[in-house]
């Protein structure tokens, strides 16, 4: 087109009237421009032009020369040269001139002149040309301002483009490429759409880029279905599956971007990013060990990533190895980052030690982050109370409410002392003879002091120990009470407990006998994985009538959810008693058969949602027994138990729990019959 153009200038120019004798120079050069041997042509008539520089035609000719050899900044300088000296020849040069300007890279004028010719009287050819020559100056300078840089110029090229021409898909995919630079990721996805609706036939070409605008612009829904058709039709593999990751991710739909994660990484497997979203929707997942995995042999590869390491703390925070956690959060040195101060406050609170978290939690600015300090790790650092009532009921219709109250004080991060008082209203027949109902009220005033030892940090682990002492009197039996605990956490996996002191049983009959008896347990619990916990325990009671109770529980559950937390498992325990009631042992108002066993299968479900944290567990099972004859008896058991808790504000709490256990009451199968339900009722506060 612009060798057509040239021509016709040529033809053009050599049919002008001379305003004077041709110079044989001139002469010689357009036989020279015949023969398109522009540069000797040039050197004959440049040196005319310093001679003649009024001379308009001249100047006219030259430039027309100057064109043809793709000198376009010379030729625009010359027809700038003939529109100062004569303005006259406006009409002559006007077009030319936007040519050679638009050619030589002056976008600005080549548009300033297109856009004054289309006010001139043109015909219907000259109108389509001088249109077209706008838009192509329009082009230029669209994607000369794009190469430098200038979004923003760009965008308001672009805008005068489309008023001038309707866009089509080409264009549309440009603007959308650059508001994607802009980051205005909506409009960028819009325009993809607008391209992909006028061109369908190339949905392919723009497929990807459109699913990323979708996805940065907030629309993972959408975005999601667009991976999914790219990486079925093969489009940008395996970059698309990276797409999908993240649409997943931000749609919490975690195990999707476990799977999208795991293709991209079959087909890079070097790829860190890729590795590190693994893990994160690993973790995210609830699969806590895996994502450890992965964290680990990131941070084994490199060091430095801080990234990885936080990812790391995480995973072992989330999978119950708190105390690992607090440590790798050591090892990063001082947070500022407002989240890691959280994550780190989260490991020590779950690793019982909340007041070294608190100094990390202030100032915080997320809510759900200041939510955490003032309704739940604060309150393990205050001063407390409760108050209460229980109530029971069971199948012999004993009947016994108690209402309790309890204070305790911080002395220090490590130790506290809490004073307790019980007033238990006891009323029920006693189990032999025909004696009516008799009622017993008791009072229990008590004084325990509590004992933190050990460090989060130290390899020897932590001890939480506790000792109680106090009194009993119930209807003028008055006896003294003492109870110590301990609680000992050797590593993240192993909890071990320890207790011993003395009790009573809380029945008329063993009231009036005044049955007590001394016992001591341990137990302990393994969680070999997160989702896994194991645990037996052992006890030995003495009671005062020379009966021992050899006691052995046992218990294994599998988280299967974890938020909320979903539980099943299996439970059960057996005892024996050395000398069990029977025709030659009076029956002392406790339950004391030669031998029991029973064992369930139990589902739980524990959560939390803003003010409201509650609990429930569900099992059922079988039991057999062998009293004092001899005689056996067996069956099915239930049990059903609860409490749900409700926060008034960082300082108050109500709660409320219930619960039965049934073993097959007024079943014909058989059974002892034997039911018990429970309520209570407190209020707690925190200061």
């Amino acid at each position: 087109m612009k060798a057509r153009s040239a021509l016709v200038a040529l033809l053009v120019a050599l049919a002008l009237p001379a305003a004077h004798a041709v110079h044989p120079q001139r002469e010689q050069a357009r036989v020279l421009v015949a023969q398109q041997r522009y540069a000797e042509a040039l050197e004959l008539l440049r040196p005319l032009a310093g001679q003649y520089p009024d001379d308009s035609d001249l100047l006219i000719e030259i430039a027309r020369v100057e064109g043809f050899a793709d000198h376009n900044a010379r030729a625009a300088d010359l027809y700038e040269s003939v529109l100062a000296r004569a303005p006259q020849r406006r009409d002559d040069v006007i077009d030319s001139l936007a040519w050679q300007s638009l050619w030589a890279g002056r976008h600005a004028r080549a548009i300033e002149l297109f856009r004054a010719r289309m006010h001139d009287a043109l015909s219907p050819q000259q109108g389509a040309d001088v249109r077209r020559g706008l838009i192509d100056a329009l082009r230029a300078r669209f994607y000369a301002q794009v190469e430098r840089g200038d979004s923003a110029e760009a965008l308001a090229t672009a805008d005068q483009l489309d008023a001038i021409r309707p866009p089509d898909a080409d264009a549309l995919a440009e603007r959308a490429r650059l508001l994607a630079r802009m980051d205005r990721n909506r409009e960028s996805a819009a325009s993809y759409a607008r391209a992909i609706e006028r061109a369908p036939e190339r949905r392919r070409e723009w497929l990807a880029p459109y699913a990323w605008q979708t996805l940065w612009s907030g629309d993972a829904h959408a975005a999601r279905t667009l991976f999914a058709e790219a990486h079925a039709a093969g489009v940008e593999l395996p970059e698309s599956w990276r797409g999908l990751a993240q649409s997943c991710a931000a749609l919490d739909r975690h195990p999707c971007a476990v799977e999208a994660w795991q293709r991209l990484l079959q087909a890079r497997p070097d790829d860190r990013a890729a590795r590190l979203g693994l893990a994160r929707a690993l973790l995210w997942s609830d699969r806590t060990e895996d994502a450890r995995i992965e964290y680990e042999a990131l941070v084994a590869r490199d060091p430095q990533d801080r990234d990885a390491r936080i990812g790391l703390a995480q995973a072992q925070n989330f999978g119950g190895r708190h105390r690992a956690a607090v440590q790798t959060f050591d090892s990063l040195g001082t947070l500022s980052d407002e989240g890691e101060r959280v994550a780190k406050a989260r490991a020590l609170y779950w690793a019982g030690y909340a007041d070294q978290a608190m100094p990390l939690l202030e100032p915080l600015e997320d809510p759900n982050a200041r939510w955490l300090r003032d309704w739940r790790i604060r309150r393990e650092v205050q001063n407390y109370a409760s108050a209460g009532l229980d109530a029971s009921e069971d199948a012999d219709r004993l009947f016994i409410v108690t209402p309790w109250a309890l204070a305790g004080w911080r002395l220090s991060p490590d130790r506290n002392v809490e004073v307790g008082l019980r007033l238990p209203h006891i009323s029920g027949r006693p189990v032999v003879g025909n004696e009516p109902r008799r009622s017993i009220d008791g009072r229990e005033l008590s004084v325990s002091y509590g004992l933190r030892l050990g460090d989060v940090r130290s390899r020897y682990g932590s001890a939480w120990t506790s000792f109680t002492v106090g009194a009993r009197d119930y209807d003028g039996w008055s006896s003294g009470l003492w109870r110590a605990r301990a609680r000992y956490l050797p590593t993240d996996r192993w909890r071990v407990d320890a207790e011993a002191g003395n009790g009573i049983i809380d029945t008329v009959t063993a009231l009036r006998n005044q049955v007590d008896y001394r016992d001591m347990s341990l137990g302990a619990e393994f969680r070999p994985v997160p989702e896994w916990s194991l645990a037996a325990g052992v006890a030995r009671l003495d009671f005062d009538d020379g009966n021992t109770r050899n006691r052995l529980t046992w218990r294994a559950d599998r988280a299967i959810w974890r938020l909320p937390k979903v539980l099943l498992g299996i439970e059960g325990q057996t005892f024996d008693n050395s000398r069990p009631w029977n025709e030659f042992r009076e029956n002392r108002g406790y339950y004391n058969p030669d031998r029991y066993i029973e064992g369930r299968i139990f589902a739980a479900l524990y959560g939390e949602k803003g003010p409201w944290t509650g609990y429930a567990k569900a099992g059922i099972g079988r039991y057999h027994e062998k009293d004092g004859w001899g005689s056996t008896a067996s069956g099915r058991n239930y049990l059903l138990e609860g409490w749900i808790a409700y926060d008034l504000g960082p300082g108050w709490q109500l709660r409320a729990a219930a619960g039965m256990s049934d073993s097959e009451a007024g079943s014909p199968g058989g059974g002892s019959g034997y039911w018990r339900r429970f309520g209570s009722f407190s209020v707690n506060a925190w200061w």
